[in-house]
């Protein structure tokens, strides 16, 4: 069933079912089942998607320990911006980001929600989270 799905990936294009927006005249997409951001069909970088989201701190998934934990440090009081992005091959289907409050709106984003932004408010765990259990968590100490 895996080598189907991966066929049948590879035959539609991986960012298929991307959304797309535009930052000044470039053109680029963002697949959310992937947590992936593509220029012209290529996969950014952690760098190139740096430069698109300055005011974001980019936390690669393959920082993440063994148990899913990545720890962090915020003031009480503090608000910090984070993006999480994919360096590795897993899919992030129907994951969404807990609380609710901490999901980030995207103005030039008109089309979906780019659920790799996230505001951390304070002491508050931030979870990114799969209604079958799965989770990854950013702990803020």
């Amino acid at each position: 069933m895996k080598k189907v799905f991966l066929v049948l990936s590879l035959m539609l294009g991986l960012n298929s079912f991307a959304y797309e927006f535009n930052i000044g005249e470039r053109e680029f997409s963002y697949n959310p089942d992937t947590l992936k951001f593509y220029e012209s069909s290529v996969t950014l970088s952690a760098e190139e998607v740096q430069e698109l989201f300055p005011d974001y701190q980019v936390i690669l998934i393959s920082k993440f320990d063994k148990e899913k934990k990545y720890k962090i440090k915020n003031s009480l009081f503090g608000v910090k911006k984070i993006l999480l992005l994919n360096d590795d091959i897993r899919t992030f289907h129907n994951f969404y980001v807990y609380p609710t409050s901490s999901r980030n709106e995207f103005k030039e984003f008109k089309n979906g929600e780019i659920k790799s932004l996230i505001t951390i408010y304070g002491k508050k765990n931030v979870r990114l989270k799969h209604s079958g259990g799965d989770e990854f968590e950013i702990v803020v100490k």
